[in-house]
């Protein structure tokens, strides 16, 4: 793909350990070259945080603070995005394949 726009997709996540992790795989896990990863937790006291400082190398930037309810929490990821394109995926969802970013990027352009 000859232009490559930058996507950013949020996570925003309250003590979602029982799901987080897959939907971080689900992002990491796309072969579209140009993603931004934010995540922002809303301060959980789970084990939240633990998973995503495992990811932490490919997250482009992450923060875990009480917030005023989701829409608070998807606000400051908006706030700290960079994307051409914006995609919000909450914990707990995944991405039908690691080609669907690409597959919308091409069927966009």
């Amino acid at each position: 793909m000859k232009n490559t726009p930058l996507v950013t997709i949020i996570t925003v996540v309250f003590n979602g350990e029982k799901y987080l992790e897959k939907t971080i795989q689900s992002v990491i896990n796309q072969n579209y070259s140009n993603i931004e990863y934010i995540v922002i937790d809303g301060g959980s006291s789970d084990r939240t945080i633990n998973i995503i400082k495992k990811h932490e190398d490919v997250i482009s930037f992450w923060k875990s603070e009480q917030d005023a309810g989701i829409y608070d929490a998807m606000n400051k990821g908006l706030s700290l995005a960079n994307g051409d394109w914006l995609n919000f995926m909450n914990a707990g969802d995944q991405f039908a394949s690691h080609k669907s970013i690409a597959n919308f990027m091409e069927r966009s352009s």
